[in-house]
């Protein structure tokens, strides 16, 4: 169990500039009532981050950013039970906000929270986030424990986990449906994963020899490379002509975006998993839409439901996401790792407190 003075200060990764992060020292926070100390042990590179650092995504700066993290509990703040919040219990939190309070969050859909950008603060001069640190203070209300003994390093997979859980959730495939994945990075990997153990057949498109490889080694039915063939006709063969049920686009390429429509079969559902960088406009056929019934939607963030279901396939071992972790670098090396994550072959670089 780890002891901590509150008065004793914490390391912390700031992106300070366009590829320059620093270690600052800060302040311990303390836990307010209702709220969990954590020291965080893992937090992986999302792409949010990556883009800030590549000077791509303007924010203020210095950015605490991290919010694919794990740890241990270490301190309670009052009215937390602490049989349900063990202290010293291993954790995956879902730092994104949800108020609870907002019409969104009360009709059932946080990931659209009006306080989503109001960002968990470890200090009142630095923004961010906060899983970047050694230390967190979050409410108790989003923090999950888990019971299996795994990996810090893999338990901080949970959030992205849950956010393609959500994407799935959007696209509602039914057993023995076709679904194709756009895009062999981790997000797309975690798709086909997941989509495989719900007995949905798996189609990947990917220009990457080895990203192809990588899913055909994880149960991934076909695969395309768009690359060397037509990729939508590749998917109506397989398909007998039809079109796939389902579609996600888990690239960062506007027109993959109008190309992956065109994979689906009448009445399939498309999914815009990633941002769109740059944010281009796609054509679209305004009547092809109206008579095919198609659905045209996306997917952002995790909600509070497909967050207790990665923390369930992970704590029940249903799926291993080890290999999914390219590189780990401990904080003192938070250059490199941000410089790694950024590099184009990388799944997932974590940093490590």
């Amino acid at each position: 169990m780890i002891k901590v003075q509150m008065n004793e200060c914490m390391k912390a990764v700031a992106i300070t500039g366009e590829r320059r992060v620093e270690i600052l020292s800060m302040r311990i926070p303390r836990p307010k009532p209702n709220e969990v100390l954590i020291n965080i042990r893992a937090c992986a590179l999302c792409t949010w981050e990556q883009r800030v650092f590549k000077g791509e995504k303007k924010t203020p700066l210095p950015l605490i950013g991290g919010h694919e993290i794990a740890g241990q509990i270490v301190a309670l703040g009052e009215d937390v039970d602490p049989q349900q919040f063990p202290v010293g219990a291993a954790v995956a939190p879902r730092i994104i906000k949800a108020c609870q309070s907002c019409s969104f969050c009360r009709r059932g859909n946080p990931t659209q929270c009006i306080q989503l950008n109001t960002f968990h603060l470890n200090g009142p001069d630095v923004y961010g986030m906060g899983g970047f640190a050694e230390y967190i203070c979050l409410e108790s209300s989003a923090v999950w424990c888990f019971n299996r003994s795994l990996p810090f390093e893999e338990m901080a997979l949970t959030e992205p986990l849950a956010c393609v859980l959500h994407s799935i959730y959007q696209a509602k495939p039914l057993f023995g449906d076709d679904a194709v994945v756009i895009g062999g990075g981790i997000m797309g990997q975690l798709h086909l994963m997941c989509l495989n153990k719900m007995g949905v057949r798996t189609i990947l498109s990917e220009p990457d020899k080895k990203r192809r490889d990588f899913a055909l080694s994880r149960g991934c039915k076909y695969l395309i490379d768009p690359s060397s063939e037509d990729a939508v006709e590749a998917v109506k063969k397989i398909t007998g002509g039809r079109g796939a049920q389902a579609v996600f686009n888990t690239t960062a390429i506007a027109s993959v975006g109008e190309e992956g429509m065109r994979m689906l079969e009448n009445t399939g559902r498309y999914v815009a998993f990633s941002s769109i960088h740059p944010d281009l406009p796609i054509s679209l056929n305004p009547n092809w839409l109206h008579s095919s019934e198609v659905v045209l939607t996306g997917a952002v963030n995790p909600s509070i439901q497909s967050f207790e279901q990665a923390v369930n396939l992970l704590d029940k071992g249903w799926l291993d996401l080890k290999d999914l972790i390219t590189d780990t670098y401990p904080v003192d090396k938070a250059q490199q790792a941000f410089e790694r994550a950024i590099a184009g072959d990388a799944y997932r670089v974590v940093i490590t407190f």
